[in-house]
């Protein structure tokens, strides 16, 4: 557990989102494997445009900010500075008061990623409390990336990070996102337990464990809902051999999101098997990383092929049969790893709730 003054050095994700949320959380001395509590999938109930039918489907029920105010009681702040001026302010105020800042930026405006000078994208980064270094004196950030495809801790000129928060690219994010430019988000924890109360919360958390285990895995995981996306682009694979920019984007990023929290479910499964002395647990770790591999992998895939042509369509589509067929193995292994649990008869799959 990471207390506070130092991000987990150990803790990365494969997107940008839980990258930020979750090196924050390890600073308050919180850790952020619960941030993969849960999986599944859910038809999404907000209007969106779609190109392919990925795009209808839903990954996550919970935000992170949900999942960590409701397993550690943290709240989030978020705020939409009018101005970089106005930002620069309040990030340097919270700097003062011990606060990491999560921030929105460009990376066409960011040097230490691999999109720098090359393509406009929305990504977040944590400004993080210093140490009192020559280069903050001098009015530079530091900057954590804990994002795996840019992982990154150094410091930026103040010039770069408010071009990069204020860039015009924000505001023509991903379909359904809000303005991105000049935004914030602060985490912060409540007022500390006692002694006595930790110990009791840390008691607490064994069972929230188990708990948080046997709904998951005794709930609706939603795999037919991937092979029905597959059997779609099958049936007539000719009509997705074409993308507009936009939607190469969001159907890249929906299976980089979803190796992302497979690779988050291993990561809280092996909190798990610890917290709990479910030894396991570890192999449906090792499971769920094999899953987000093989997402990844798909990701890759459509992202060189997918203009190859109905060929290179119907693979990807295979590719996704396959694996939701392995997604079901792999929440069949779990409900037999967990046994005679307690109460696990009565786990029920909970409302999808619209993406946000």
């Amino acid at each position: 557990m990471e207390q506070q003054g130092s991000p987990d050095p150990g803790f990365s994700a494969l997107d940008c989102i839980s990258a930020t949320f979750g090196i924050t959380a390890a600073w308050l001395g919180r850790d952020p494997s619960v941030l993969g509590d849960h999986w599944g999938y859910h038809r999404r109930t907000d209007a969106v445009d779609s190109e392919w039918p990925v795009e209808h489907l839903g990954i996550q029920r919970r935000t992170p900010e949900e999942t960590l105010r409701e397993w550690y009681g943290l709240t989030a702040d978020h705020v939409h500075h009018a101005d970089s001026q106005r930002a620069e302010e309040y990030i340097r105020a919270q700097l003062r008061d011990g606060n990491p800042v999560i921030a929105w930026v460009d990376t066409f405006h960011v040097p230490h990623s691999s999109f720098h000078l090359q393509q406009h994208h929305s990504h977040r980064i944590v400004i993080h409390p210093g140490d009192g270094n020559d280069k903050e004196e001098a009015g530079g950030f530091r900057i954590v990336d804990r994002y795996q495809g840019s992982l990154f801790d150094g410091f930026m000129e103040r010039s770069t990070l408010f071009t990069a928060m204020s860039s015009d690219a924000l505001g023509e994010a991903r379909r359904g996102d809000p303005d991105w430019r000049n935004r914030t988000v602060v985490v912060k924890a409540g007022t500390l337990d006692s002694g006595e109360a930790q110990a009791a919360q840390q008691e607490a958390q064994q069972e929230r464990f188990r708990s948080a285990v046997a709904r998951n895995a005794h709930s609706f995981a939603g795999a037919d809902l991937v092979t029905a996306c597959a059997d779609e682009l099958r049936a007539a694979p000719d009509l997705f051999t074409s993308l507009s920019p936009v939607g190469t984007i969001e159907v890249s990023a929906w299976f980089g999101e979803l190796a992302s929290q497979r690779a988050l479910n291993a990561r809280f499964l092996r909190a798990a098997a610890e917290t709990c002395a479910l030894p396991s647990l570890h192999e449906r770790a090792a499971d769920a990383e094999a899953l987000s591999r093989r997402w990844e992998m798909t990701r890759n895939y459509f992202f060189l092929r997918f203009r190859k042509g109905s060929v290179a369509v119907r693979r990807i589509a295979d590719l996704m049969t396959e694996t939701a067929a392995l997604e079901r193995d792999w929440n069949a292994k779990l409900r037999k790893s967990l046994g005679a649990l307690p109460g696990q008869r009565h786990h029920r799959s909970h409302e999808p709730r619209p993406r946000r």
